[in-house]
């Protein structure tokens, strides 16, 4: 059971991030915040959860806790959901266990995200924060590589969280073929040879989009 502590300054969107995580059978929220200065003092107390914070709704000197969070906590998952511009307060994903994401996000993606840093991985949506990469190191990549579809990007999401075919085309709404056809197109894409590689690449790439 992934643990999740939600932070948003008001109370009527703490319910309905609340709504959310706790609508995942794999998920649970052992807190609530009105603030991330708060979330030290959770910390303090032995609580290593993922939070899922809304920075759109918080006051502008409070970003700069995101960075302080990541610094002093590496071990804790970070899924933030923020208003466009806001990416100069924010620290670059140079780490694992984060998730940018716009704070229009469905519910599906803001699931997805909280799974996907709990294993370590890096999660960026371009449409939230399309300035926080440009100063990022980035890995050699192959300039001729195709890139991925955004149906592609749905299918490697859910393959970082392990699941089958089966439940892959359960969760999207297609058939196992076309979820076949399309983690054949990932792998050829990635330049792996197996769907735990390609999850791997995309983690030391240090993005993986939803």
């Amino acid at each position: 059971m992934t643990e999740v502590l939600v932070v948003a300054a008001y109370p009527l969107v703490r319910a309905g991030l609340r709504a959310v995580v706790g609508a995942a059978e794999d998920l649970e929220v052992v807190g609530e915040a009105a603030s991330l200065a708060e979330v030290s003092e959770t910390l303090a107390a032995g609580a290593a959860p993922v939070v899922l914070a809304d920075l759109g709704a918080l006051p502008p000197d409070e970003l700069a806790e995101v960075g302080t969070l990541a610094r002093e906590a590496p071990e804790l998952g970070l899924v933030l959901l923020v208003a466009p511009g806001s990416e100069r307060a924010l620290p670059a994903p140079a780490r694992g266990r984060v998730a940018y994401l716009p704070r229009e996000a469905t519910a599906e993606t803001i699931v997805a995200a909280v799974r996907a840093v709990a294993l370590g991985l890096t999660v960026v949506d371009p449409a939230a924060v399309p300035g926080l990469l440009a100063g990022a190191p980035r890995p050699a990549v192959d300039v001729g590589a195709e890139p991925l579809t955004a149906r592609e990007l749905e299918v490697l999401a859910l393959l970082a969280q392990g699941l089958p075919n089966k439940q892959i085309a359960q969760r999207l709404g297609i058939s196992e073929h076309t979820v076949k056809f399309h983690v054949g197109a990932i792998l050829a894409k990635l330049g792996a040879a197996s769907r735990t590689e390609a999850v791997t690449l995309a983690a030391r790439q240090g993005l993986l989009l939803l």
